[in-house]
């Protein structure tokens, strides 16, 4: 029987079956933050009910059996859900999109058996093998679905909220300096991302750090990425990556030619094509995230990855909320689901039924609600940055123009 995106919609979305309870990440990984906080990861943090699990002041070994780490850990073998858990990832599971946390049990289902050896008040001896730190908000980029929290760039666009802080809590920080070699030969994997990683200074310390200890052949380094340099100052990325065991690039980009120039503010379409092919080997993944910006040129973006041979992730965006495809009005989310219909048919001897999935689940989440009440946030917003940044919405986007221009 074929395979299709109409048959697919009236199914329910199958999960990855494995025997990890809850989330596996609070038993190998540990997620430093660009606010100094550690999180339980990086999509907990940005929940409003989200639990602080140790600060950029502490010793990695105290965030890592800290009172909020160990409770998590019982929680999740007693079945109980973090509430920022719930609203970072079950609840995108419950709309039918795809989540954090199936696609990290997925990945590191080898781990499962780390939750066995949970202590009774939920510490663990073992040590974590993934290491997530963000060396700041530096940033060549300013992405509309991001802010100052997250890039330096945004700063003209934003002075009239007095932001003008570009925060980096650990590239000068001594103790994590000191701290960090004794987890090194427990590592398998360092993850970089931003900001901007592959111009923030802390990146190549901790890289130097890595090759420097001799460990450096049994760790897999990996990044988000908006891929728009290759060399930075004295550094020369491919060198540095030939001393480490393996090397992913998951580079950032929604959308298609123009239209992703206009939400990734300071990203060139030809320049981003000429480093994804430089960087051709590296590359695992082409990383979307699936918003009102996003929707409509996902498909040229899914060509285009299928003539150049790169695997395409997207995920549906949750903040701002006033960008989420459950924003759209309904008559939009039929234009949108038509359009994937006929994209699907059209290419369905190219697309394969991960490829239909991974569709399926952005139109389920468009269609699980209305929120179309966002709308004038939105515009207002688009308005606001249009008029700085001397570009318009519905030039890039004629298809909205009908609702944008009621609003």
């Amino acid at each position: 029987m074929e395979y299709t995106l109409e048959a697919s919609l009236q199914q329910d979305v199958q999960f990855p079956n494995n025997k990890i309870k809850g989330c596996i990440l609070p038993w190998m990984h540990i997620f430093g933050g660009l606010t100094g906080n550690f999180y339980l990861c990086c999509h907990a943090q940005f929940q409003t009910d989200t639990t602080i699990v140790g600060t950029y002041d502490q010793s990695l070994g105290d965030i890592w059996n800290s009172a909020q780490y160990k409770k998590t850990r019982l929680d999740f073998l007693k079945n109980k859900i973090p509430t920022e858990c719930i609203k970072a990832c079950y609840d995108k599971e419950k709309q039918g999109s795809g989540s954090n946390r199936l696609q990290v049990n997925k990945r590191f289902a080898k781990d499962a058996h780390l939750q066995s050896q949970t202590n009774a008040d939920g510490s663990l001896d073992t040590k974590p093998t993934y290491l997530d730190i963000r060396f700041g908000n530096l940033c060549n980029f300013k992405c509309r679905m991001c802010g100052p929290d997250a890039s330096t760039s945004w700063y003209k666009d934003t002075l009239e909220t007095g932001w003008s802080k570009t925060m980096d809590y650990y590239t000068d920080n001594k103790n994590f300096w000191t701290d960090v070699p004794q987890f090194i030969p427990n590592l398998e994997e360092v993850y970089f991302a931003g900001g901007e990683p592959f111009i923030q200074e802390g990146h190549y310390k901790m890289l130097t750090l890595l090759i420097e200890s001799g460990y450096a052949k049994n760790i897999h380094i990996s990044y988000n990425t908006n891929l728009s340099y290759s060399k930075f100052k004295k550094y020369n990325l491919l060198e540095l990556w030939a001393h480490f065991k393996k090397v992913s690039l998951w580079p950032s980009v929604d959308g298609y030619g123009s239209r992703v120039e206009y939400s990734r503010k300071g990203l060139s379409w030809s320049k981003f094509e000429k480093h994804a092919i430089m960087f051709k080997n590296n590359i695992t993944t082409i990383s979307s995230v699936i918003s009102i910006y996003s929707i409509t040129s996902m498909p040229d973006l899914i060509l285009w990855c299928k003539r150049n041979n790169f695997d395409f992730y997207g995920t549906t965006l949750i903040q701002p909320s006033e960008q989420k495809v459950t924003c759209l009005p309904k008559q939009a989310k039929q234009d949108i689901i038509k359009l994937y219909k006929k994209f699907t048919n059209d290419y369905k001897k190219l697309l394969t039924r991960h490829d239909i999935e991974q569709i399926k689940s952005w139109l389920s989440f468009m269609v699980s609600t209305d929120d179309s009440y966002l709308l004038p946030t939105f515009k207002k917003e688009q308005e606001r940055l249009d008029s700085l940044r001397n570009e318009s919405f519905t030039k890039t986007f004629p298809e909205f123009t009908s609702w944008y221009e009621t609003i």
